[in-house]
């Protein structure tokens, strides 16, 4: 079997049709093709497939059998989610590879408004959303929509947890919202709307890069919110700024970073603890047809030193994957300030599968699907992993959706918090008492992929 590279969300692509056992075959007389490449994607590569009765080996007896099996779920999407483990989340089903292709390059249709969503409380349909950071250059730029501010209703019509997606994500060339307030805990439009174009937008990861003066150091800050290996120059280059200041400690605002490659995350921790490059950053762990790929991947070699001997990173619980492997990763080598929430709690990662029909790798004509399953876990070089709950934050500062701040500003909460660490002003304990929002509303827990919210249980 071919070594391949694993990624938490990729920037390699693989197929597994030369890889795959294909001895059980569907009826050439059934339009099965997409159903077939998922089973035995899943049946190769999933982490869980030993634990799903579905995928193990001698579920079917012939041919027939096999197509049966597929014939009975509802299309491709049903089989996907018949074949996941338990409530597994992570693993995706993607009917346009193309828009996947630019999504991890940070290509998307986007009026540069980059928000959340909340629930009025834990049992109502009702929905708002809230403006995290808009796009340099974007329409919602443009137009004035700022960090901190509340919308309620699109195009007229109340948010709920039904009609969000249809709403705000339905790939229309624009929509509108209308502003509204938090008083007593209780949303009021303001009676001001703003109607936003989307266009394709590409974000830069790194969202904000500086050197903060303050009390007498030279603190380096950089917002960095995608590991996009296609923006991999622009990462080696604000740090090659900061190490040029130079710069006496360092802030990773992580705060909405998702995850994105591996190997990006391997240059992070090169770039923040250059010192300790080509030492173990991390080990992944397939599942048995897979073992001989389990491996050791190291800190990159960025040839810059900044000479830490402590990282700071802020953190939410949009904080997910490759961000919580650089923060879990670096821990054996450097003193690590963990701001914030606690992190989403994303410790496997992904591989994509292209449907190929050749040795040449030719995608399949007929389709545009591509998988993306769970395939390994991720520990640290000292074994430490399974955090599924999330990293806890050695302080504890959720964000406050009534005083968010300007991000990069001195004042901004969670900055502010790691400036008056430096300072000597705070202490490193963990605290579960600080509440992101009031007590009537509830923050919807992420999507993969999306700056979107599902509501909890």
């Amino acid at each position: 079997m071919k070594k391949f590279i694993p990624l938490l969300v990729v920037i390699f692509f693989f197929g597994c049709k030369d890889d795959i056992d294909d001895t059980i075959v569907v009826a050439p007389t059934e339009n099965l093709e997409v159903e077939d490449f998922i089973y035995k994607v899943m049946n190769f590569a999933y982490y869980w497939q030993k634990d799903v009765p579905n995928l193990a080996d001698n579920k079917f007896t012939d041919d027939k059998e096999y197509t049966a099996f597929l014939q009975s779920f509802n299309g491709p999407a049903s089989l996907f989610e018949g074949l996941k483990y338990k409530a597994e989340k992570y693993s995706a089903l993607i009917d346009d590879y193309e828009a996947f292709e630019n999504s991890i390059k940070g290509v998307s249709l986007s009026n540069g408004m980059i928000f959340g969503l909340v629930r009025f409380s834990k049992d109502a349909s009702d929905i708002f959303g809230y403006v995290q950071y808009v796009l340099a250059g974007s329409d919602a730029e443009s137009k004035g929509v700022k960090r901190g501010a509340f919308f309620s209703h699109v195009n007229g019509t109340q948010l709920t947890v039904s009609n969000y997606r249809e709403l705000l994500f339905g790939n229309t060339a624009s929509y509108t919202i209308d502003l509204a307030t938090i008083n007593n805990n209780t949303i009021t439009k303001t009676g001001s709307s703003i109607s936003l174009i989307n266009t394709e937008q590409t974000e830069q990861s790194v969202h904000l890069s500086k050197v903060i003066q303050h009390d007498g150091k030279k603190v380096g800050y950089v917002m960095y919110n995608s590991f996009a290996t296609s923006q991999d120059a622009a990462l080696k280059t604000a740090f090659t700024n900061l190490a040029a200041a130079p710069i006496d400690e360092l802030v990773v605002d992580l705060r909405y970073n998702r995850g994105g490659a591996v190997t990006t995350a391997q240059l992070l921790a090169g770039l923040i603890a250059g010192e300790h490059a080509t030492k173990t950053f991390g080990k992944l762990i397939f599942n048995e047809k897979l073992s001989a790929n389990n491996s050791d991947v190291e800190i990159t070699n960025s040839n810059i030193n900044l000479g830490l001997s402590r990282v700071f990173f802020l953190t939410t619980q949009n904080s997910a994957s490759a961000s919580e492997m650089t923060i879990n990763g670096l821990k054996p080598y450097l003193n690590v300030v963990q701001i914030g929430d606690k992190t989403e709690g994303k410790d496997v990662g992904s591989n994509p599968f292209y449907d190929y029909i050749d040795s040449n790798r030719t995608k399949n004509p007929n389709h545009k699907y591509l998988l993306l399953p769970i395939t390994f876990k991720y520990y640290n070089s000292e074994g430490v992993g399974d955090y599924s709950e999330g990293l806890l934050p050695n302080i504890s500062l959720p964000e406050t959706l009534t005083n968010l701040g300007v991000l990069g500003d001195v004042e901004e909460p969670l900055l502010k918090k790691a400036l008056e660490y430096i300072s000597g002003q705070t202490s490193g304990s963990i605290s579960i008492e600080s509440k992101s929002l009031p007590a009537s509303f509830v923050e919807l827990q992420t999507e993969a992929g999306k700056t979107i919210y599902f509501p909890k249980n």
